[in-house]
């Protein structure tokens, strides 16, 4: 069979060889990909990256019934995710105007998708959401002077607006359980996730950014989030995506972790 597969391999050209070891690993991962799709099966792997997504345990996809995207932007994560994932429901939580309005031209009419233009935290009440230039660095923290130096005048806050904040206990409170929460809150994530005790008992996985340098002022890090996850609320780090460099050093980059006790035999163990 091995030498079969070797033959095909050879005689067919390279374009065909790659669809079909597309085809494959997105299978691994939990997504049929249809005829008709097979020409895209190399954009799909391609969003798998760029959104984590490629991270999860094979077969996984599937079991991505309730998701919510907090710090949803303009939507690029969450149309990925769709390309990708047939989920029973989709909330997206952006705080910014402008990306909000987005949203909703682009989601507000789709069923099975619900939005919330309110940012998180660890209380209930209003804060003040800073809008840089490049709305993907908009933060209720202010960027650090070193990092404008590194990314330029892109992360420069043009404007403040007021917004309400919420907890995510409070805003989810009434879903049954959560089977992905994407977390991307520019340095806002310790004071999120003190605000979703109740969520992250209910969650399975959850993917967020971790930061390997202080972007913001009082902006969290890796060290203080892993510990959180790990020994306060029972997650365990399953795998994370590359890391963005800026100036040499390793930046940020996506981890994905599993809820050990909603999910305990989420995979093999690698030793014993």
């Amino acid at each position: 069979m091995k030498t079969f597969r070797k033959l095909v391999k050879y005689l067919l050209p390279f374009g065909a060889v790659k669809i079909m070891q597309n085809r494959r690993r997105l299978r691994e991962l939990g997504r049929d990909v249809r005829p008709g799709d097979l020409w895209r099966s190399e954009w799909m792997l391609h969003l798998a990256e760029v959104t984590g997504m490629d991270l999860f345990p094979p077969g996984q996809w599937k079991s991505l019934q309730w998701v919510v995207d907090v710090g949803a932007n303009v939507g690029q994560w969450s149309s990925a995710l769709l390309d990708l994932a047939a989920p029973a429901k989709l909330i997206m939580i952006e705080p910014g105007p402008v990306a909000f309005a987005e949203l909703q031209k682009k989601f507000g009419s789709r069923a099975g998708i619900e939005l919330h233009n309110v940012a998180v935290g660890k209380e209930n009440g209003v804060t003040t959401l800073r809008m840089t230039r490049d709305s993907t660095g908009a933060s209720v923290l202010p960027p650090r002077e070193e990092m404008r130096d590194l990314i330029g005048r892109n992360w420069t806050v043009e404007t403040e607006v007021e917004c309400p904040l919420r907890t995510l206990d409070n805003l989810l409170a009434d879903l049954p359980e959560i089977s992905l929460l994407k977390i991307d809150v520019q340095g806002y994530e310790k004071e999120t996730l003190e605000g979703a005790t109740r969520t992250l008992a209910k969650t399975k996985f959850l993917l967020i950014e971790l930061n390997y340098m202080p972007q913001y002022e009082g902006g969290s890090w890796f060290g203080e989030i892993h510990e959180l996850l790990t020994r306060t609320y029972g997650f365990i780090l399953v795998d994370a995506t590359k890391p963005l460099r800026l100036n040499g050093r390793a930046s940020m980059s996506d981890g994905l972790y599993v809820n050990a006790t909603f999910v305990p035999d989420f995979g093999q163990r690698d030793f014993v």
